[in-house]
């Protein structure tokens, strides 16, 4: 690292040894393709400190990404060649993501895994490619444990400045802070609350439920807004992840930072959704 640039090196022998990899995602999503880069640590859940927490606050720390990969190392010596990949920055979106790795000891741990978006010129070589899931698979965490997303990075950065924030961005810190304050009124009421982490057969890409209240057997999406589009994307999402979670008598419920209009909350009840929203610092559970 130095003053402005920051350089990320991946390399497949060492992440094989830990049990994840580095590289392109199989698809592509509506804004493109995605460079998933795990973090620093090598023993322990990993945290967004130190070089991660670099990485995760380039923007507002003033950073460039750039991401090499490891070909081999140089004849005669130790030295480890490196292939540039080109420029990134974070997913403004889904910055990162957790998954289950080893550390260097052998013990399962959460490592923070970087969403990487290209900017200009970049090189996509299918060996670079992360292998898509063989089988479908989903595993339960205990939601305050996946927690520590956009809106945690926020607060450690506040002593710094202000991320220049996009449309996005900010839908996705609301997404996340009101996700949150949901969680800690359910535990309030001696809720359990899980989060799912799914994997699909085909896909490289890793998906993530909401919240999911064991207690009243809900799964919900959050949104960051009340919007026709955002409605209209969690009803899609309940009903995808519902078919692949074990849960599937679960009840289905979108939970929003503020009341939809009526005919949104019509379009829930038509599809047989339930709906919870903050009005005035509280939270209103119109359940089903």
């Amino acid at each position: 690292m130095d003053n402005e640039h920051v350089r990320l090196f991946s390399d497949d022998r060492k992440a094989a040894e830990n049990g994840y990899r580095d590289g392109w995602l199989a698809e592509e999503d509506e804004r493109g393709a995605i460079f998933e880069y795990t973090g620093q640590g090598l023993t322990g859940n990993q945290t967004l400190s130190g070089n991660n927490g670099t990485v995760a606050n380039h923007i507002v720390r003033k950073k460039r990404l750039h991401v090499f990969t490891a070909i081999g190392k140089k004849k005669g010596s130790g030295a480890v060649l490196q292939r540039y990949i080109g420029e990134f920055t974070l997913d403004e979106v889904e910055p990162f993501t957790f998954r289950r790795a080893k550390d260097v000891k052998g013990d399962m741990r959460e490592v923070v895994v970087f969403r990487l978006r290209p900017l200009g010129p970049h090189e996509q070589r299918a060996g670079d490619q992360i292998r898509p899931s063989p089988e479908t698979s989903v595993d339960r965490f205990v939601a305050s444990q996946t927690e520590s997303s956009l809106a945690a990075t926020e607060k450690h950065e506040k002593a710094n400045g202000e991320r220049a924030a996009s449309p996005a961005g900010v839908s996705v810190r609301r997404e996340s802070d009101l996700r949150t304050a949901y969680e800690a009124f359910l535990i309030a009421q001696n809720h359990k609350v899980f989060r799912h982490r799914i994997r699909i057969k085909g896909y490289s890409s890793t998906f993530w439920t909401d919240l999911y209240d064991s207690t009243d057997n809900i799964l919900y999406e959050a949104k960051g807004s009340a919007s026709r589009n955002s409605i209209r994307e969690a009803i899609g999402q309940l009903f995808d992840y519902r078919r692949h979670i074990e849960e599937r008598d679960a009840k289905l419920a979108v939970l929003l930072p503020e009341a939809p209009s009526s005919d949104l909350r019509d379009l829930l009840a038509a599809v047989g959704i339930s709906l919870a929203y903050r009005d005035e610092g509280r939270f209103v559970c119109e359940l089903s």
